[in-house]
């Protein structure tokens, strides 16, 4: 058994309907994994339930060999990040979206010494100059906004990145310009739900949802 992520569980649902049934996948580090399946069959489910954003699940899942439920939301929240489609920023400037996160107790045991320095990187691999710091949040585009959303988790170095078609609204050069951050420079294990063309051959593995049931490829295509 993975002592990573192992994900069992028996009845996935959401409110009184059904979704999967027996779900057993165990997760190493560095993986790159799309969970694929028709609209409703439960993936946006699945993939919530992994940072408990979603709790209607009977089983248990365990990451580092601890179950997920043990760990404080914080605390997991800061190690199992979730991007959404269309991320909240709040209505400060970017350098303050970007220092709310600082606030969270849960991030007191990392090291961020280094974290300016990091994030003049990451808004250079997003093709961002660094004037944003001091633009409205709430003022920029949707691709701006995405790349934002994924410097503000990416700064606490998580050991798992969720996304949630994240590029589903973006013009194809913003959606090339995230997968390549996401896939040449983030060393964690990537999790998504993404119909994106420009992201097809990045998957070494795919969770595929029908009928109730979960198929692990491990030779996604």
């Amino acid at each position: 058994m993975s002592d990573f992520l192992h994900i069992k569980i028996s009845r996935l649902f959401y409110q009184d309907k059904h979704l999967v049934s027996d779900i057993d996948l165990e997760v190493q580090k560095g993986e790159r994994i799309l969970i694929v399946g028709a609209t409703g069959t439960g993936k946006s489910s699945l993939l919530n339930t992994l940072n408990l954003m979603n709790q209607n699940y009977n089983g248990e899942i365990l990451f580092e060999s601890k179950a997920i439920t043990q760990y404080h939301p914080h605390v997991l929240r800061s190690r199992i990040v979730m991007v959404m489609q269309e991320p909240w920023l709040g209505e400060g400037t970017v350098q303050d979206v970007l220092d709310e996160a600082l606030a969270y107790h849960a991030i007191k045991h990392k090291d961020l010494s280094d974290r300016d320095r990091q994030i003049r990187g990451l808004m250079k691999s997003f093709q961002l100059s660094e004037d944003y710091l001091s633009k409205k949040a709430d003022q920029l585009s949707g691709g701006e906004k995405q790349r934002i959303a994924l410097i503000r988790v990416l700064q606490l170095r998580p050991e798992i990145l969720l996304l949630d078609e994240i590029s589903s609204a973006l013009d194809q050069k913003t959606s090339g310009i995230i997968s390549d951050c996401i896939f040449q420079n983030f060393p964690g294990t990537v999790i998504a739900i993404s119909h994106d063309p420009l992201w097809h051959d990045r998957w070494q593995r795919s969770w595929i949802i029908s009928d109730g049931i979960i198929k692990d490829n491990r030779e996604a295509k």
